[in-house]
């Protein structure tokens, strides 16, 4: 395989992987797929940062004030949020 190939194999699993996970994810979010898929893009962050966001606003047991605190002091957390809330509202 030369380089080319070995790109778009590479570029392949990543698209199956964040398949996998909008698939996932939104039946734990109740947002579609395609809604993970745009956020994931438009804030061009990694799935595992967009994971650790959906624990955080779901944690029922921290105020809003202490999510807004964590998403503001968390890098990249801002970018999804604002993404995430324009999906939901």
């Amino acid at each position: 395989m030369d380089n080319v190939e070995w790109a778009a194999l590479r570029a392949k699993a990543n698209q199956l992987a964040n398949d996998q996970f909008a698939s996932e994810a939104s039946d734990i979010a109740r947002l579609t797929r395609q809604q993970v898929s745009d956020i994931i893009a438009e804030a061009a962050v990694g799935k595992e940062t967009l994971a650790s966001l959906m624990v955080l606003v779901s944690d029922v047991t921290k105020t809003n004030q202490q999510k807004a605190q964590a998403i503001k002091n968390i890098n990249g957390f801002a970018e999804i949020a604002a993404s995430l809330i324009a999906k939901l509202a």
